[in-house]
């Protein structure tokens, strides 16, 4: 009997280990879903959309509107200030931030060759709650991104663009730290750093 308990504690371990991994394996799902969009309605139409911004936002938004969160995002990227923020300005810096991405990454995704675009097998993750999946992206001029999407699973079991990571650029870190530099320049006047933020993305769009 001494003998069994030990081995059914093993036994529950490695069920416990393969029910987590599963749920793992869901956040590199989602993003070869994201990815294989990408390659067939952004780079396989980019002759049409090179011409026609509005389509090509459009088309970027239908495919990230259900992996990304941008009001949370925009919270994060305003950090400590957000509370000092108002409804209306946290709304309005989110919106700021998502058109002004969309427009700007979704032209930097027609440049992508599109029978190059490898999503990797999970590698070692960490013991936070975000699951790391890294891609290779081959550019068609040349070159390669390699983008690592930081993934989190809600309490539905949703699982969510948490941060982005782009040639070991920490998009969210930097955007954050961008803008506490720009509250920092305008005295910490929440309204003169959201103008200040729009200035600077669209002159990135």
């Amino acid at each position: 009997m001494s003998r069994m308990i030990p081995s059914v504690f093993f036994v529950f371990a490695l069920l416990g280990s393969s029910l987590t991994w599963s749920n793992v394996e869901g956040a590199r799902e989602t993003v070869i879903k994201v990815v294989d969009a990408f390659r067939t309605d952004i780079v396989a139409d980019k002759a049409v959309l090179a011409n026609d911004p509005v389509l090509l936002e459009k088309r970027v938004n239908s495919i990230l509107v259900n992996v990304v969160d941008f009001d949370d995002f925009s919270k994060k990227v305003m950090g400590k200030y957000y509370r000092r923020a108002s409804p209306e300005q946290r709304s309005r810096f989110a919106n700021v931030t998502k058109d002004t991405l969309l427009k700007t990454y979704g032209r930097s995704l027609l440049e992508l060759d599109a029978d190059r675009i490898n999503v990797l097998p999970l590698g070692p993750q960490g013991r936070g709650r975000e699951t790391k999946v890294d891609v290779d992206f081959q550019m068609e001029a040349g070159g390669k991104l390699d983008i690592s999407f930081y993934m989190e699973e809600t309490k539905a079991g949703n699982w969510m663009l948490s941060n982005v990571v782009i040639n070991n650029i920490n998009f969210g870190l930097t955007f954050r730290k961008q803008f506490g530099v720009m509250m920092q320049q305008n005295k910490n006047d929440i309204e003169l750093a959201i103008s200040a933020w729009r200035e600077s993305l669209a002159k990135k769009s």
